[in-house]
């Protein structure tokens, strides 16, 4: 068998799976994000380090932010 059908095999199989999550992933940065620029100030201050972890953090950045960094 061809390297390429076994890719194209896996593919077939993780993509409906992983769709999903990575939709999910996209959408909590994207709301995180637009909340962070928003807001007039966040726990510990630096809107940067918080938007760093919202975005390198992948789904547990956002979650973090909300849970943690938002000041009300």
């Amino acid at each position: 068998m061809e390297p390429t059908t076994d890719l194209m095999g896996a593919l077939s199989t993780w993509l409906p799976l992983l769709a999903p999550i990575v939709v999910l992933q996209v959408a909590l940065q994207v709301i995180a994000i637009v909340d962070l620029v928003r807001r007039e100030k966040v726990r510990g201050g630096n809107k940067w380090v918080w938007g760093a972890v919202i975005v390198l953090g992948e789904i547990i950045g956002p979650l973090v932010y909300f849970v943690a960094g938002r000041e009300e």
